[in-house]
């Protein structure tokens, strides 16, 4: 591994969210053909690292048909919006109970802002940028995605959140766990 990348079978890649620290969260870019998802995405600071993963993978931004978030929390999420922005083809999948909160993250800010402070939570997560209502998909327990050919099933997965789901890459055997 890289630093800040690692390939692995079946076309998945993890790149590290850069959050905190080195190694703290990753991002993981799923691949199949010439389309690719990416799960979670960090915060808006790891846009760069993302794009890089991008370039080994010699995917443009049209090529990325998903962005999927495992919860709202924003070390998970915070770089949702930022990344809709990037790739004009992409939807954004998340939980049934955490839509709206990416649609509108001022919640989610605010309830940030109040436990870390304004400096602090800046230099964290950056600004948080909503995403387009016409862009999201509600993925509720047994939802199944279809990337290529390529199967995702969705399984509600309460506990960290009550906005939290697990996704099961049925090729790999892979399950994408997020904080679960």
């Amino acid at each position: 591994m890289t630093e800040n990348y690692r390939d692995y079978d079946d076309g998945i890649a993890a790149i590290d969210a850069h959050y905190l620290r080195p190694g703290m969260a990753a991002i993981h870019l799923l691949a199949e053909g010439d389309k690719a998802v990416f799960i979670d995405t960090g915060t808006n600071f790891s846009i760069p690292g993302v794009m890089e993963a991008m370039r080994r993978k010699n995917l443009r931004p049209e090529n990325i048909a998903y962005v999927i978030v495992t919860h709202v929390h924003l070390d998970h999420a915070g770089g949702a919006g930022e990344m809709v922005r990037f790739f004009p083809e992409a939807m954004l999948v998340v939980h049934p109970r955490g839509a709206r909160h990416m649609i509108d993250p001022s919640r989610l800010v605010a309830g940030s802002l109040a436990v870390y402070g304004e400096e602090a939570f800046r230099r964290s997560y950056g600004e948080v940028v909503p995403v387009p209502a016409e862009r999201v998909i509600e993925a509720p327990h047994e939802f199944t995605l279809e990337l290529n050919g390529r199967k995702l099933l969705f399984l509600d997965t309460p506990g960290h959140a009550r906005h939290h789901f697990c996704i099961l890459d049925e090729r790999s055997g892979g399950v994408f766990t997020g904080d679960a």
